[in-house]
């Protein structure tokens, strides 16, 4: 089999779980790093036990565009350098993954639709990997599949007061990742609109402590997203999707994302497949990797193209405007 020859640019918590992730399917990649400094470089014995064995160093992007070996760029760099290393990667004729969020303004959300659409022969993504667990899989194969009946309503939440301990010290600072005051919970907006569908008009209410943005969905759904670092229980992103035939929940209970599907008002629900709490070498990093690495060994679709990871950040924008004026926003594309 012919392997995808991968350049991993970024090596924080993020990069050595993309880096776990590649080591999980070495039948198919070989992995090159832009290298860091050498106390960047013990991380991933720091967090996940691994030792570096990569194939090359580079010692910046441009050296590694520069090498007609490399197949796909995985930017895994702090959140302003996201549009530039994507667009970079796509203008040297690479195939590229970049982390989230895709970008973080509305001139590069048009940058990189541009360019996507000079290459379409290019595999791109995003890493929203939250559109990898099984249980989310499955609520959104049974939307699709019309089982819930017209969908009228969906919401969830990114809710919790981590732990220190949850995230180990870094060799450098960590970047706080920002669209606006949504922060992270941009994956609660990916996620309904992977199952739901594309947003066309939001409002958003803001505190100290919380915020809460209010969809309208293209369908004509209605959607809501509550966001807060400041809560005491654990990890949870939830997903609740509302349909005239059924109703979908997905919450997190004791260290696992479960699915209920209810079909009448008795508690006689089906059980989704469950998925492991995200941390660190969970099995979603393998899916990514596998994802991303199949589309160009196959010539298929990410299951995130990174048009996709575009759209969510231009709701995401809409939505800050939305907090910051009081008004309603129409979603820009």
């Amino acid at each position: 089999m012919k392997k995808v020859k991968v350049c991993l640019a970024g090596i924080g918590w993020t990069g050595c779980n993309h880096y776990f992730g590649y080591s999980q399917i070495a039948e198919k990649v070989d992995v090159s790093i832009v290298a860091r400094s050498e106390e960047s470089k013990t991380y991933l014995n720091t967090l996940l036990g691994l030792e570096w064995d990569v194939s090359k160093e580079y010692a910046s992007l441009e050296e590694a565009l520069a090498d007609d070996e490399i197949d796909l760029i995985d930017a895994t760099v702090p959140t302003h350098l996201h549009a530039d290393f994507a667009l970079k990667a796509l203008r040297a004729g690479k195939h590229v993954l970049v982390e989230t969020p895709a970008c973080t303004t509305l001139d590069e959300c048009r940058q990189i639709r541009v360019e996507l659409g000079k290459h379409p022969e290019l595999k791109a993504g995003t890493g929203h990997i939250c559109r990898h667990w099984p249980t989310f899989q499955a609520a959104k194969a049974l939307v699709d599949s019309g089982e819930l009946g017209k969908v009228f309503h969906t919401e969830s939440d990114y809710a919790h007061g981590p732990e220190p301990a949850m995230y180990p010290p870094r060799p450098r600072e960590r970047e706080a990742s920002v669209i606006g005051r949504l922060s992270i919970s941009y994956h609660s907006i990916d996620i309904l609109r992977h199952v739901v569908g594309d947003v066309e008009e939001v409002a958003g209410y803001v505190s100290d402590d919380a915020n809460l943005a209010m969809l309208r969905f293209k369908n004509g759904a209605l959607g809501k997203v509550f966001s807060s670092g400041k809560v005491t229980q654990p990890y949870i992103m939830s997903l609740h999707v509302y349909g005239f035939k059924g109703t979908l929940n997905c919450i997190q209970e004791e260290e696992e994302l479960r699915g209920y599907w209810h079909k009448s008002g008795q508690w006689e629900p089906d059980m989704l497949p469950t998925s492991v709490n995200h941390g660190k070498g969970t099995p979603e990093w393998k899916m990514e990797m596998e994802d991303i690495v199949d589309s160009i060994l196959h010539d298929k679709q990410p299951l995130c193209p990174l048009e996709e990871g575009v759209a969510t950040v231009e709701t995401c924008i809409a939505i800050d405007t939305a907090m910051t004026t009081g008004t309603r926003v129409q979603v820009r594309r």
